[in-house]
């Protein structure tokens, strides 16, 4: 017989969970991304510096993020949702991105409106890849914390075999 509630939504409870997961990691990371456009003042037709600037961390960020859960970290089900699906996805906005593009080249700026979506693009594939980069050179202590301490304990998570734990 299934569940509560798998009969009331089709899905198990982990399911659920992993949704209010994304969810909560969607909100915190849109209010981050809010917080940005509040301090981070733009002119009608000037850069989109605000835009930018959270696709790029974000991108720099979701490097690290994937890096860490998928080579350091054991399996998990909720960490990478909330991270990289919620916060990552919440915090960035391509379609903004796009918008502000767009409203650049009919504004009679089509140059800046093309560049912006170019470095836009670029910038974000170039801070994936400093993300992993930068996620690869670091160790993760005992804290579960980015270490640079070379004698810093590798494996946060001392049940795992020998054989199962990561090391750079």
């Amino acid at each position: 017989m299934p569940s509560p509630t798998k009969r009331a939504t089709g899905r198990d409870a982990a399911s659920v969970l992993r949704i209010v997961v994304i969810a909560a990691g969607g909100a915190l990371g849109t209010l981050a991304r809010y917080e940005v456009n509040q301090a981070v003042v733009v002119s009608a037709n000037g850069f989109p510096w605000a835009t930018f600037a959270v696709n790029v961390v974000g991108s720099l960020l979701l490097g690290v993020i994937i890096t860490v859960v998928a080579e350091r970290w054991p399996p998990t089900r909720y960490v990478l949702p909330f991270a990289a699906i919620g916060f990552c996805g919440g915090f960035t906005t391509f379609s903004t991105l796009m918008v502000e593009a767009v409203r650049r080249t009919q504004d009679g700026y089509p140059t800046l409106g093309v560049v912006y979506l170019f470095a836009s693009v670029v910038a974000g594939v170039v801070a994936v890849g400093l993300g992993v980069l930068l996620a690869r050179s670091r160790r993760v202590g005992t804290s579960g914390l980015l270490s640079t301490d070379p004698d810093s304990e590798l494996d946060a998570h001392p049940e795992l075999e020998p054989e199962q734990r990561t090391t750079p």
